[in-house]
């Protein structure tokens, strides 16, 4: 597939990458894991700088860029295929990543679960959204033909 090809929906990228970055925040908060994460992170839990909030969605973003361009690359056109990929992924980096900080950093499992878990949500929320986002366009054209 030619470059010129790769059809990327930016303003999808950086939505969906925003969006992923808020549930991120909700994922954390005190409503669902945000009491395990204090519990466990390494003692004493220092207050988060609040400067690091202003990068703290470029790991979304990032993400969700590459997500996009391994749908469009790969041709991805239903949610089961992009599901696939996600939990393939997942596991590849961040599912693998946490067992190496739980068996080698002292981290505890706990804290690995929550960290483990926030991006499995976040990559499949990105994928699914993404598949569906950057192939309206082409299911548009396709209906024009």
């Amino acid at each position: 597939m030619k470059q010129e090809n790769l059809k990327l929906n930016y303003w999808a990228i950086i939505a969906t990458g925003i969006i992923a970055f808020l549930l991120s925040i909700f994922w954390y908060s005190p409503l669902l894991f945000g009491k395990i994460w204090e519990q466990y992170r390494n003692p004493p839990n220092p207050t988060i700088p609040q400067w690091t909030m202003a990068f703290a969605p470029l790991r979304e973003l990032i993400a969700s860029y590459v997500l996009a361009f391994l749908i469009v690359r790969l041709n991805l056109t239903n949610w089961k295929s992009t599901v696939q990929l996600m939990l393939i992924l997942w596991l590849a980096f961040h599912a693998v990543g946490m067992a190496g900080a739980i068996l080698w950093d002292n981290m505890q499992w706990q804290l690995g679960m929550v960290h483990a878990g926030d991006w499995l949500m976040k990559m499949l929320f990105m994928g699914v959204v993404l598949t569906s986002w950057l192939n309206k366009k082409t299911s548009i054209e396709k209906n024009k033909l």
